[in-house]
């Protein structure tokens, strides 16, 4: 899956939302699809945990956020599109990571790529478009939120934690300091410090691209605009996306340099220099 694909794809979510929206889950069932998982497969009792608890979620999210939309109350960008944009992005860098690893894209979902999935549609739950006043705040909700589904499907304890410590770690603030933890290891998904860094990849891949970019970085604002008026209009100056792409848009999955997210990076940051 190359970066037109992936373009492609968020651009036809963005022709559904809002009044054609398909739903949750026929994002995450195409997204499973293209990771080799047909329904009905057999799955190990600890993955179809993982997988029914997932659709558990999105039927939350699904159903939060129609209650919220038609009370006018769905945050601006941490809406159901963003998660949408996050599972394709997933599922992207899943696939190039199979690629780059010899695996075959018809094999099922592997332990990890079940964990990655839950932490992705789980990531933001419930979010109250707010700002985090300390690290994790907000993200410490979702994993309040998404407990009781995981207990309900019996979800492993060890998965229940891990899945927790990753949900945690998406405030963009752990960004910096989770790619340099992996500088020089050898990437592989099973490791939860390389798995980490995938989640926080696809959480902002679609915001670093030039076709969508622009118009997430101006949701974000509108979100945050009646708490943060000042931070909100930041955002759209020059500087403000400058600071966004070199110091938050980090990118070390060997299936991110696959996709030459980096170099459409280093492209944008030279146009705004020179602008």
């Amino acid at each position: 899956m190359n970066l037109l694909y992936l373009e492609a794809t968020l651009d036809n979510l963005r022709t559904k939302w809002p009044h054609d929206w398909p739903g949750m889950a026929v994002v995450v069932h195409s997204a499973l699809g293209q990771l080799g998982f047909l329904r009905g497969a057999r799955l190990s009792s600890r993955d179809q945990a993982l997988h029914d608890c997932i659709f558990s979620v999105i039927e939350a999210i699904e159903k939060d956020g129609q209650s919220r939309a038609h009370r006018h109350q769905e945050p601006q960008y941490h809406n159901r599109l963003h998660f949408a944009d996050a599972v394709v992005s997933l599922t992207v860098l899943l696939a190039n990571e199979r690629q780059v690893a010899g695996r075959a894209a018809t094999d099922l979902p592997s332990h990890a790529e079940w964990l990655a999935m839950l932490t992705v549609v789980s990531h933001d739950f419930l979010h109250n478009g707010q700002i985090n006043q300390f690290r994790s705040e907000i993200e410490a909700l979702s994993v309040k939120a998404l407990t009781p589904y995981m207990n309900q499907h019996k979800v492993h304890k060890d998965d229940q934690a891990l899945v927790g410590a990753l949900i945690l770690k998406t405030d963009p603030a752990f960004v910096p300091e989770s790619h340099q933890a992996i500088a020089g290891l050898p990437f592989d998904v099973s490791d939860p410090r390389c798995l980490l860094v995938l989640i926080q990849e696809c959480d902002i891949l679609a915001s670093t691209l030039p076709a969508t970019g622009l118009s997430l970085t101006q949701q974000l604002s509108d979100e945050w605009a009646p708490v943060a008026p000042d931070r909100s209009q930041s955002l759209l100056t020059n500087k403000g996306r400058l600071f966004f792409l070199k110091h938050m848009a980090l990118f070390s999955s060997p299936s991110s340099r696959l996709l030459g997210i980096q170099t459409t990076i280093d492209q944008q940051i030279a146009e705004l220099e020179q602008a």
